[in-house]
């Protein structure tokens, strides 16, 4: 691999981690409520779509020899597992850019995703380090667009909410035991993105 993305004294990997209890009981509250449905290829396309339309705003074609993606079973946030095949993706891909452009490109792409309904929570045009995260739209999907390092790419990545597959009954999912101790999931890295901006898909 010739590059990384730069994270001030985050992890650089694409490392996909539910979050573990704190050991306490949790109530049902939310945990229950219906899930949004879409397939898995539904929810593919609907995240390449989302991607393709913000590098065309500044007239970018994306390198498919560089997409990351994976489908994950979706965990609670006390770590609560169904076994109705409910699902998230994270899907990842770069284009090529000089650093010096990275800064427009986003403020383009910015007033897309605002326009859409996405609430920026983080911005800045550096032109070595340039990046934005939003998070909403129809699908409440989470995007980052960054930097590549070196500068000479920028990274699309998305993060999707839990889904349910179609015609699929929603399993009714109860909070853990008082004192259980949670089981943590396999841990998955990609050389793709920081998941420590990725939010976790809680059932609710």
């Amino acid at each position: 691999m010739t590059g990384r993305i730069r994270r001030s004294g985050r992890i650089t990997a694409l490392t996909l981690v539910a979050l573990l209890a704190s050991g306490g009981c949790m109530t049902d509250s939310g945990k229950n409520d219906p899930l949004p449905v879409k397939s898995k290829d539904s929810a593919e396309h609907s995240v390449r779509a989302l991607i393709d339309q913000l590098a065309s705003q500044s007239g970018l074609h994306v390198d498919n020899k560089t997409v990351r993606k994976e489908f994950r079973d979706c965990f609670g946030k006390n770590h609560e597992h169904a076994s109705d095949g409910r699902f998230d993706l994270t899907y990842s891909v770069r284009s090529r850019l000089p650093g010096v452009q990275h800064g427009k490109a986003l403020r383009s792409m910015r007033k897309k995703l605002e326009a859409e309904g996405y609430k920026v929570s983080s911005y800045r045009e550096d032109s070595s380090d340039a990046l934005m995260d939003a998070k909403g739209g129809s699908d409440n999907f989470f995007v980052s667009v960054e930097s590549y390092v070196p500068a000479t790419d920028l990274v699309f990545s998305v993060n999707t909410p839990c889904f349910l597959p179609p015609g699929v009954k929603q399993e009714q999912v109860s909070a853990p035991a008082p004192n259980a101790t949670p089981v943590a999931p396999l841990l998955v890295s990609e050389p793709a993105a920081s998941a420590e901006r990725f939010p976790d898909s809680p059932f609710g």
